[in-house]
């Protein structure tokens, strides 16, 4: 009896073993399967990421160097200016008016996927946690600089409406009719005049608000491009 109650306890701790060795192979292979997913859910999310990096990119660089962006406005601008500092001369008046640029330009970037991530609760798993901190450094940057542009565009628009009626009217009937315009508003060759003064105090914040956008833009799209191969190869890594 004691040799077969031996026997049966010995087979007993061996099946509780093969138990336990199934349960701990399952649980690995479930944890393998757990991981396959979340990297698999992680690649398409940062693939999606990488094609909003590009947009980001693109609208970018064409906010900052195709015509009748911010490097091409302070470009003009600042000739503008150099012109009211001297004061406008007859031979100024087709330049100023025949190559108006005197309006800002709204900077917008989808945030769509960043926005997806925060409120899925997926941002945390995507990565490695410095990985996370440059996403979120860099879309935080995004919007930060969309709504600095907002608002000083805001600012630039205030100041523009005291010299609207004065130098758009102006430049209707310089079109129409160039003597007349000078004698309907005989402020464009006085410095001291208010619509002269208000058309250079406009003209000032508009530049400084290009030269200043020139800047942020140029950072803006370092960070990208930086983030971007960051991404790039976190996606390569889990394609391992």
């Amino acid at each position: 009896m004691e040799n077969k109650t031996g026997k049966y306890f010995k087979y007993a701790i061996g099946e509780i073993i093969l138990v336990v060795i199934g349960i701990l192979i399952a649980l690995s292979i479930n944890s393998w399967n757990s991981d396959r997913l979340q990297n698999a859910k992680n690649r398409q999310l940062l693939f999606k990421m990488s094609k909003e990096l590009d947009q980001h990119s693109e609208r970018m660089k064409l906010s900052l160097d195709s015509a009748r962006a911010f490097k091409f406005r302070l470009i003009y601008i600042d000739s503008v200016s150099n012109i009211l500092d001297k004061g406008i001369q007859p031979n100024d008046i087709d330049y100023l008016v025949k190559a108006p640029r005197y309006y800002t330009i709204t900077l917008n970037l989808n945030t769509f996927i960043f926005k997806e991530l925060i409120n899925t609760g997926s941002l945390y798993a995507l990565g490695t946690d410095s990985l996370v901190a440059n996403i979120q450094n860099y879309y935080q940057r995004c919007e930060k600089e969309m709504f600095y542009n907002l608002e000083i565009g805001k600012t630039v628009l205030d100041l523009q409406k005291p010299y609207f009626n004065g130098f758009f009217d102006f430049a209707y009937w310089h079109n129409k009719n160039p003597e007349k315009a000078v004698a309907l508003h005989p402020w464009i060759f006085d410095p001291q005049s208010d619509h002269y003064r208000s058309f250079r105090n406009y003209i000032s914040m508009f530049k400084s608000h290009n030269r200043i956008m020139v800047r942020k833009l140029e950072l803006l799209i370092k960070y990208c491009d930086e983030l971007k191969k960051a991404i790039n190869n976190e996606i390569g890594q889990l394609s391992n």
